[in-house]
């Protein structure tokens, strides 16, 4: 499920929310933060599971899935209808704080 919802929404915003300047540099980063956090989790899924159980275990995850949606609805700025030109003056200018829906 995770490949059909969240997984590829990191790849999308990686592409429209970095200006030019720096988008090389700062895809690398987060494809590193990305493998990063999915081999954390694949390594302590063991140990979680043991601890939980798969009960609790998918508790934990549906738990996390709420947290994510409500951060993104909160912090991720539509960006429908706008060029990379009109999203990076969104990022980086004096608005860039408060997100517009």
């Amino acid at each position: 499920a995770y490949q059909i919802s969240f997984g590829p929404v990191a790849w999308l915003m990686v592409g429209e929310l970095f200006p030019l300047r720096v988008r090389g540099a700062a895809i690398a980063i987060a494809s590193l933060v990305n493998f990063g956090s999915n081999f954390i989790v694949s390594t302590f899924l063991p140990t979680t599971l043991d601890k939980l159980g798969t009960s609790g275990t998918y508790t934990l995850f549906t738990a996390v899935t709420a947290l994510a949606w409500v951060s993104i609805y909160f912090t991720v700025p539509e960006t429908k209808g706008k060029s990379l030109e009109q999203i990076e003056a969104l990022m980086t200018g004096p608005q860039a704080g408060s997100v517009q829906k």
